[in-house]
């Protein structure tokens, strides 16, 4: 299992109000030290239009993270393609995999906010079938020396891009999240998926992905998995509350009403700007979905995910680009104590049980 740091969106929200320059600064910080902890690669996640400045351009920044950094892969998690021209997506991916000596991974999502759509100038309305064909044309354009589409959104004939990627082909995935269609898709295409899980982890949604795949005549064992989890390891348990608690959930909670999600009132008829206990207590103690405390309950908890055959992990410690020391120590810590049972085999990983400490 490959391990992923991030990802990372450089995002400023009410609670961590910073300069820009100084989070993708970071960012470049970052990817040095997980290059340097032993992670195969950093991931950057994007949005535009929002609040907080959400990064909202992928590989241009993952290009600048390409000359600080020598080994580690650079993936996006995900490029919202639908928002994007498929073709000039390709163009940028197959000269970022040219600057980087083949080390782009390329993460691709629908989107959901119907501000960032009418922000781009494109119909919000069957935003699954537009982001099918612009998937296939970006897969064409980097795999084929010349290519034609014909589609309902996406119409080319022989485009040929001049500029070639490092990389034969350029490892592509389909990011989302556990809405049915979006698994049977990828699997009925054979398309490598990459999920953020659903409150029992995951599992189930491998579990569908591969039958759906097997019906469609793709053997399941010849497939590709990712798993995104928000992760908040110390080696205290008191520190990682601290993170969950001052780093994630304070964004979080913001970005509830910042992002409009919740649109309750209060009693007296003013605008909620608490989330309400009862959801915040699900939300932080589902330890599956996001693993926290120390390594060894870490391990504990990440331990289910070995038997679901995942050929990558994005595990985000530090949420948002806050904290730049602590969230180095957290993926230092993850590096060196949990990272190892992740790598290893059903049966090596037996050595790493034991009792959560």
């Amino acid at each position: 299992m490959e391990v992923v740091l991030g990802p990372f969106g450089m995002q400023s929200p009410h609670p961590y109000r910073r300069s820009h320059a100084d989070m993708y600064e970071d960012l470049i910080t970052t990817a040095q030290k997980a290059e340097e902890f032993g992670y195969d690669g950093i991931a950057l996640t994007e949005h535009s239009f929002w609040y907080d400045g959400y990064c909202p351009s992928l590989q241009p920044t993952l290009a600048s993270v390409a000359q600080h950094t020598s080994r580690i892969k650079l993936v996006t998690g995900a490029l919202l393609l639908p928002q994007h021209d498929p073709l000039k997506v390709a163009e940028e991916a197959a000269v970022l995999d040219r600057l980087s000596h083949g080390r782009l991974v390329l993460g691709l999502g629908v989107g959901y906010r119907p501000e960032e759509f009418h922000g781009h100038g494109v119909e919000i309305g069957r935003m699954g079938a537009r982001f099918l064909e612009a998937y296939e044309v970006v897969r064409r354009a980097l795999t084929q020396e010349t290519f034609s589409y014909e589609g309902e959104f996406y119409q080319y004939h022989n485009v040929s891009l001049k500029t070639r990627p490092w990389q034969q082909e350029i490892p592509m995935w389909v990011c989302a999240g556990f809405t049915e269609w979006s698994i049977k898709a990828a699997a009925r295409r054979g398309w490598s998926y990459c999920t953020t899980g659903d409150m029992d982890g995951g599992g189930a949604i491998f579990q569908r992905y591969d039958e759906f795949a097997e019906s469609f005549g793709h053997p399941p064992e010849k497939l590709k998995r990712a798993l995104f989890r928000d992760v908040f390891v110390m080696p205290t348990q008191e520190e990682a509350d601290i993170i969950m608690e001052q780093d994630y959930w304070a964004a979080m909670n913001d970005q509830f009403f910042g992002f409009g999600f919740l649109r309750e009132k209060n009693p007296d008829g003013s605008q909620m700007t608490e989330v309400p206990p009862p959801m915040k207590e699900m939300m932080l103690n589902n330890r599956l979905a996001r693993p926290r405390g120390t390594p060894a309950m870490v391990r504990e908890h990440l331990a289910p995910i070995l038997d679901w055959n995942i050929d990558m992990l994005i595990a985000r410690m530090n949420w948002a680009n806050f904290t730049l020391e602590r969230g180095l120590r957290s993926a230092e810590v993850f590096a060196r104590d949990v990272m190892p049972m992740l790598r290893q085999t059903t049966v090596e990983k037996q050595t790493f049980e034991g009792p959560a400490q």
